[in-house]
């Protein structure tokens, strides 16, 4: 992913409070005051986390190998 955003490529991965701000890597903006662009766009970076959470939910559902701990 990193190599596809120093070339140019428009892609992010979201990811939560847990993770390290990068170039390629939206993370919430902490401590942004309530009616700010900055909470804004924590609303809007939520929405998009719960909707990438409940497919990923689904697709465990679905294919239960997903359940598995990787090896």
């Amino acid at each position: 992913m990193q190599q596809l955003h120093i070339n140019g490529g428009a892609s992010w991965l979201i990811g939560d409070s847990g993770y390290p701000l990068q170039p390629f890597l939206l993370t919430p903006i902490q401590n942004a005051p309530e009616g700010s662009p900055e909470s804004r766009f924590n609303h809007a970076h939520i929405r998009a986390r719960n909707c990438v959470e409940r497919c990923i939910g689904l697709l465990k559902m679905r294919f239960t190998c997903l359940l598995r701990e990787r090896q």
